[in-house]
């Protein structure tokens, strides 16, 4: 893995739609964006920067990932999820990502990937 400085960031812009609510058994349980679907999104901008780093033949995991979620958004809005590299080794990206509604922090995170054979992971035999 090529290595990332600490501090370099991307942003990425949602708006959090039906599908992003708090939803159980098909039941929506809170009509707002739910941790879940915060989660997923804090990945994929996250997979941002480990893409600017993965060399051939290489691939990343999610490893470890916290948040948490300090308030709520409602379905319509539009959040930025910023995404900061705080280390990178050779076999590890550790990011925060801030989660912003209208310039407030709602949520905070940490992820961390790890760096993996492309072509022996997945192999369970």
């Amino acid at each position: 893995m090529r290595h990332v400085a600490p501090g370099t960031s991307v942003a990425m812009r949602v708006v959090v739609t039906p599908a992003d609510q708090a939803a159980f058994d098909g039941e929506v349980v809170h009509p707002v964006y739910g941790t879940a679907a915060m989660i997923r999104h804090v990945e994929q901008v996250s997979r941002w920067l480990l893409a600017m780093a993965l060399e051939p033949g290489e691939e990343g995991v999610g490893r470890s990932i916290s948040l948490k979620h300090r308030a709520p958004v409602p379905v319509g809005a539009e959040v930025e999820l910023v995404a900061t590299v705080l280390d990178c080794t050779p076999a590890t990206l550790v990011t925060e990502v801030v989660v912003q509604h209208d310039g407030d922090p709602v949520a905070v995170a940490g992820f961390t990937q790890a760096v993996v054979d492309a072509e022996t992971f997945g192999r369970f035999s």
